[in-house]
């Protein structure tokens, strides 16, 4: 087991941030962005040919963000944002930028 960071942190005032990442062996491209109405942070995550797997997953602490959707081409690994500072929130808009929240997957294959 290997634990991957996620290099979804954004800086200043960046509401998108993409990055390509191989998580047990396949590619996929994550997407987070900001939604300013209700101040949080959402991410999409897209196949390497770039055909949505899921789109607008609600970033939430304390939860393996792909569990709910295991029926789908995803990896088999935990998907999760760590808390560095949130004290038990969910991430605010800031979150990411100033380091109190920061993505991480959690591998399964070698």
């Amino acid at each position: 087991m290997s634990l991957v960071a996620i290099n979804l942190q954004p800086t200043g005032e960046e509401t998108h941030h993409s990055a390509s990442v191989e998580l047990d062996g396949a590619r996929y491209t994550l997407t987070a962005y900001t939604n300013a109405i209700d101040e949080a942070w959402y991410l999409d995550i897209e196949s390497a040919d770039g055909a949505a797997v899921v789109r607008g997953l609600g970033l939430a602490v304390g939860m393996d963000l792909l569990f709910p959707y295991r029926y789908l081409d995803l990896p088999p690994g935990p998907l999760f944002v760590h808390d560095q500072g949130l004290e038990g929130s969910d991430p605010d808009l800031a979150a990411f930028a100033d380091g109190r929240a920061a993505i991480f997957y959690l591998e399964v294959t070698s």
